[in-house]
């Protein structure tokens, strides 16, 4: 398991900058998992298999997609940034450059 803060999240977030269509492919992607049948259920379980700390994560959308748990969070100017959560607590957060600074 990565470090972690006490709340059980990871201290250290990759950040990985691509294009923003890229972005907003990744988004469409993850927003079609997460409103598939089952995917509650799938991510219910991933909570309870890997970590129940992220029930703290303040995101939505969350769908599990092969061994990771997805999600998005929104940025204060209401961009959807994506975001894989590893099963080792690991996680990686893709951005457009413009906002990779305020993820730092």
């Amino acid at each position: 398991m990565s470090d972690t803060d006490p709340n059980g999240l990871p201290t250290e977030v990759a950040i990985e900058i691509l294009p923003a269509a890229a972005i907003d492919e990744m988004v469409g992607k993850i927003r079609v998992a997460a409103g598939a049948d089952g995917a509650a259920d799938a991510v219910a379980r991933w909570r309870e298999a890997n970590s129940a700390e992220v029930d703290a994560l303040d995101g939505h959308d969350f769908a599990v997609v092969g061994t990771t748990l997805m999600y998005l969070s929104d940025a204060p100017d209401g961009l959807l940034i994506p975001h894989v959560l590893y099963p080792d607590g690991s996680e990686k957060v893709y951005t457009d450059a413009e906002h990779a600074a305020g993820l730092r």
